[in-house]
């Protein structure tokens, strides 16, 4: 599902609503944030007709409304730099596993050089970038990891 649903959320007493704008009377409630997620996954299932399952699967943009426009901001903000740093991290894996390889296979480099260079375990550079070692023919065979 590419459609992202946006979600506003707002608080009332001890429960949290939700409204879905672009899907006019599709809203919903529950007393925890948690519970409302499911809650609103299953009520933009039932509105768009969508198939069994597919509520995991839906992209929703929450708006919170806690009442209080300060906190609602410095949460959104938390928020968004949250998945910058998950954006980060995950490229900064990627970028370790490339290099990891290189260095290891291509480069001849021992496990824990690697480790020491990368900032890594070597553990973590043996599950990436396992060595390679001489079989009884001569030949190169992959090591498991």
């Amino acid at each position: 599902m590419s459609n992202t649903y946006r979600v506003i959320v707002t608080r009332e007493d001890d429960a949290w609503l939700a409204e879905v704008p672009d899907l006019p009377g599709t809203h919903t409630f529950a007393r925890n944030l948690p519970s409302l997620d499911a809650n609103v996954r299953e009520a933009i299932a039932l509105t768009e007709d969508l198939s069994e399952g597919a509520e995991d699967s839906l992209t929703i943009a929450y708006d919170y409304r806690t009442g209080d426009p300060t906190l609602d901001q410095a949460a959104a903000q938390l928020r968004a730099d949250r998945e910058e740093a998950d954006r980060l991290a995950s490229q900064v894996a990627a970028r370790t596993d490339e290099m990891a390889r290189d260095l290891v296979q291509n480069r001849r480099m021992s496990v824990r050089d690697a480790a020491a260079l990368l900032a890594v375990s070597p553990q973590r550079i043996s599950q990436i970038a396992p060595k390679a070692k001489r079989g009884g023919s001569g030949e190169t065979t992959a090591e498991a990891a």
